[in-house]
This record gives structure tokens, C-alpha cells and sequence, in this order.
């Protein structure tokens, strides 16, 4: 096990191209020292960015994910940043409730003149990184449990109910929904939490479907979930044509994915 002195973190950088990544080249070019773990990759705006991108890269096993764009106001696209803080604000309420820790996200402005605040937001996040540890351990989480759990919330994150809640936020929350009602911040996030849980709960089902026919007592206590919930979701998804009978054993009805039920 790594100890916090040894340890040496991977962290992914999606910075904008017209102020962040100039800030980054600023601190380059300027000698502007700063820790070497980052990996950057460019994006024309940060409002670009897909929860389900910060995903793939924990599923890379990186450590930390920083998402970095103009300042507010500042940007080329007028409003991207503004959606990036709502797109940030549904992925972390994601790996919080796969048990990642939401720290290991960080969104934060940097212009193209600001070398040296790109420094110190890269070094202030590179030591919260190294504090909490590798990817699972502030977690108390194994990689195989982990992955598991992330790539649910993948599946997730490119759902159509909640990448439209998502990328609805602000209208919802300024110009309200098609009735005319404006919800606040408290009431949306309570909104996402509930599409995140359903969301989530149905991949990590269809997951375990994929390896073999299972019982609604089995995927109940695999996922920690109570058995009625299971069922109600394997009754949805049975509609849907997604899950079909397999076979029943010990009067336990075990089932599987229509795809591998058909084969």
C-alpha cells in the first residue's frame, strides 16, 4: 500500500482552449513551476465537457479530474462556463453516490494571462490528491468493486433523462419548465439525485446481467438494493424487451438479458 509520502498521483486535465490551455502554456513558457502529475487535454470549452468523460478517466484510474475554463463572463462562447458549473455539479453528485469522493473533481477559472494561477490551482489540487490517496482508498473501495460501480455510472451519465436534466439546469432554474415553474437549486439537485439513483441502480442490473442469469435475491444484495426495488426494475426493463426468464431454480426465477435469452 502506498503511503501519502510515496504516492504519486494521476491527474487529467480537460482545459479550454482559449484561456485555460493559454494559462498553461503561459506557466509554461514562463518557467512557472508547478507538479509534474498533470495530463491535459485540450477542449474548446469547458461547457464541452461530458460527465462521462470525467468517468472514463477514473475508469483509466486516474486519481483527480480538474476541468478548468475561462472566467465567468470571460467566455469565447458566451455562456459555456456557466454550463460547465451545472455539468460539474451533476457529475460530482454521481461519483458521490457511487462512493467516490466529489473533492476529487475540481472546477475552477483561469485566463490566459494567469500562468500562475493555473501553478497554484494544479499544486492546491495535486496535495488535496496526494491527502486523500489512490483512486479508492479515501473510498474504502477495491478496483474491482469500483469499476464496477463506475462503469454503471457511465452508462448513467450518457442516459437520455439524465443528460437532459443536466444540460436543462439553468433553463429550469431562469425561465422554469414548460408550465412555467422556476425551481431552485435545493429542488433540482433533489431532482438529479433521484435520476442518478434510478439511473445508476438500472446499469449496475443490466451489468450483472451481462456476466450471468441471476435472481432478484442475488442482484438484491449485490448492488444493495431491496429485492421489491429489483423486481420492480427487472418488471421495467421485461416490458422494455431488454431482460427475459432464463430459468427458475429452487422455485427462484433467475433471469438475463433478451439478447443472451435469444442465443
Amino acid at each position: 500500500m502506498e503511503n501519502q509520502s510515496s504516492f504519486e498521483p494521476k491527474i487529467l486535465g480537460f482545459c479550454c482552449n482559449w484561456c485555460a490551455y493559454a494559462g498553461a502554456d503561459l506557466a509554461g513558457v514562463s518557467r512557472i513551476q508547478y507538479p509534474p502529475h498533470i495530463r491535459i487535454i485540450r477542449v474548446m470549452c469547458s461547457g464541452r465537457i461530458d460527465p462521462s468523460f470525467v468517468i472514463e478517466g477514473f475508469l483509466q484510474r486516474v486519481d483527480g479530474v480538474m476541468v478548468l475554463g475561462c472566467h465567468p463572463g470571460d467566455c469565447h462562447y458566451m455562456i459555456g462556463n456557466y454550463e460547465a458549473i451545472n455539468i460539474i455539479n451533476a457529475t460530482q453528485r454521481l461519483l458521490e453516490h457511487i462512493g467516490i469522493d466529489s473533492k476529487r473533481l475540481l472546477s475552477a477559472w483561469v485566463s490566459a494571462a494567469e500562468g500562475s494561477r493555473f501553478s497554484k490551482i494544479v499544486t492546491s489540487f495535486t496535495k488535496q490528491i496526494k491527502e486523500l490517496g489512490p483512486l479508492g482508498k479515501a473510498e474504502g473501495q477495491g478496483w474491482s468493486e469500483l469499476e464496477f460501480k463506475l462503469k454503471a455510472a457511465k452508462a448513467a451519465a450518457q442516459s437520455e433523462k439524465l443528460r437532459w436534466v443536466a444540460a436543462k439546469q439553468t433553463e429550469f432554474m431562469t425561465q422554469g419548465n414548460k408550465y412555467g415553474e422556476i425551481f431552485t437549486r435545493h429542488e433540482l439537485n433533489r431532482t438529479l439525485d433521484a435520476i442518478i439513483v434510478g439511473e445508476v441502480a438500472v446499469n449496475e442490473l443490466l451489468l450483472l446481467l451481462q456476466e450471468r442469469p441471476i435472481s432478484v435475491k442475488e442482484i438484491a444484495a449485490t448492488v444493495n438494493l431491496p429485492p421489491p426495488q429489483v423486481l420492480r426494475t427487472i418488471s421495467a426493463l421485461r416490458k422494455k424487451g431488454l431482460v427475459g426468464l432464463h430459468s427458475i431454480e429452487g422455485g427462484s426465477p433467475r433471469y438475463t438479458l433478451r439478447a443472451e435469452e435469444e442465443a
